[in-house]
Order: structure tokens, then C-alpha cells, then sequence
């Protein structure tokens, strides 16, 4: 059995890297396994936490009556995109949610999930280099999502991010502990039936993010201000203004 490293980032793939290698009933179950791990773990509830209070924000600033509009990429199943829309029903606000994937499987489920919510598009798209122009939406939430990339890919991508939203960015992910990786293995080895959850869920963690490295990609980006917070279960969650004289002091 090979020791976990926790001295530093993976960069293993996981299962799910390589999407065309699945098949569309082995995605359903990882998608259904992950909505189930998420609800249990909090990782959905991380970057709900953060976005809700930025959407009310956003509209109080509107001079119309245009919807706020956030991307969501790396959506998977849509799933964070649907709390938001169900939250947004219930709290007056309007909302639209891009939610982008590369894989035209998880798109088809995506799509069959969201049925029900016409302000949800889903976009089968390279999520590395989504297709948005200048300052194209109000939000953009990378949940999940970054810790696929090298440290350099991600201070590019944040870049590129930075030029199409006209708030900012928030992004949840992964914090690299040892209790956060014990955990999800225990998790899953109780509960789940896909090898791509068994394995990728752990791996994930090894993946993810300790706070000085999380502030270094930043400051590679040129964000060298930001607000960053450390919420359960073993979450970072990042919001990046889009307007650099308004970036928040690191804190939390």
C-alpha cells in the first residue's frame, strides 16, 4: 500500500479525467454518488454560502431589471446550479446559470436534470478556456473544479477569468488534509459502489489546496488580494473581485 503524500499537490489523474473512457450508465452513478457525497460532506453548501449573499449584492446594484447572470464551470450534473435557481424562486431574485462541462455525457444528464429549470443552460464546452466574452456575466463559480489543473494552468485561467466577469470569481475547493482525506475514503468505501468515486474521491484531496499554495497561485494570477476562508468540510472558498482596487484583504 502506497502512503499518502500530503507534502504537496498530486498530480495523478483521476478516473474522471478521462471522461470518453465512461460509459453513460458508469456516469450516472458517479454523478449520483457525488450529489449524495456533496450533500453529506457540505461541498455544495461551501460555495452556496458565498455566492447567495454576492447575487443579492449584485442585484442591488442593477439600475435594470436584467438577471444576474453566473457561469458555472465544471457543473457536473447541475446540481449547484439548481440550489441556486430554487433559492433565488423562493428569495425574489432573477437569475440565469451557464453551466458548462466538457463532457457531452454529463451535458445529456445534466440537461435531463435541469428540465424543470429554464433559467439553467447547459454548455458542453473546453471549461479551460470557456467561451465568454469581456465582462459577459455578473459571476463566475469554479466549485470544485480547479484542483484538475497545475498551480501555472490555474493563475492563467484566473486571468483569463478575471477580463469576462463583471464581479468576480468564487471558487471552493479542496483543502489537502489528512482527516479530509481519511474521511472521504472511510465515506466512500461504506457507501459507494463506483470505482471512479472510490478512487477519485480521495485522489481529489490529494489534489486539492493548503493555504500558502492557494495564496501563491493568487499572487501569480495578480491577485495578491483576495478573500479566502476555510469552511467544512475541509473547503477553501475563494471570491476574487473583478475590480482590482476593490480586492478584499486576505482574512479567514
Amino acid at each position: 500500500m502506497v502512503l499518502a503524500d500530503f507534502s504537496k499537490r498530486s498530480h495523478q489523474l483521476e478516473i474522471i479525467d478521462a471522461p470518453h473512457l465512461l460509459s453513460p450508465s458508469e456516469w450516472r452513478a458517479i454523478l449520483r454518488e457525488l450529489r449524495i457525497v456533496n450533500r453529506w460532506l457540505g461541498g455544495s453548501r461551501a460555495a452556496l454560502q458565498e455566492i447567495k449573499p454576492l447575487i443579492q449584492e449584485i442585484a442591488g446594484e442593477k439600475t435594470d431589471k436584467r438577471p444576474v447572470e453566473i457561469v458555472d464551470l465544471g457543473s457536473g450534473s447541475g446540481d449547484i446550479p439548481m440550489a441556486l435557481v430554487t433559492w433565488a424562486r423562493r428569495a425574489g431574485y432573477s437569475l440565469r446559470v451557464l453551466a458548462v462541462d466538457v463532457d457531452p455525457t454529463v451535458c445529456k444528464i445534466a440537461r435531463r436534470q435541469t428540465l424543470h429549470f429554464p433559467e439553467i443552460t447547459v454548455l458542453q464546452g473546453d471549461v479551460s478556456r470557456p467561451p465568454l466574452r469581456e465582462k459577459g456575466c455578473d459571476l463566475i463559480l469554479c466549485s470544485a473544479f480547479l484542483h484538475h489543473f497545475t498551480d501555472s494552468k490555474i493563475a492563467t485561467l484566473l486571468r483569463s477569468l478575471l477580463l469576462t466577469t463583471r464581479k468576480g470569481v468564487v471558487i471552493s475547493d479542496l483543502h489537502r488534509h489528512p482527516l479530509a482525506y481519511w474521511g472521504i475514503r472511510l465515506f466512500t468505501f461504506l457507501f459507494s459502489r463506483s470505482k471512479a468515486v472510490r478512487n477519485d474521491g480521495p485522489l481529489s484531496v490529494l489534489k486539492g489546496f493548503r493555504r500558502p499554495e492557494v495564496e501563491a497561485i493568487l499572487d501569480a494570477a495578480g491577485v495578491p488580494r483576495a478573500r479566502v476562508k476555510w469552511r467544512w468540510a475541509f473547503r477553501y472558498v475563494v471570491f476574487i473581485s473583478a475590480t482590482p482596487s476593490c480586492h478584499p484583504k486576505l482574512v479567514g
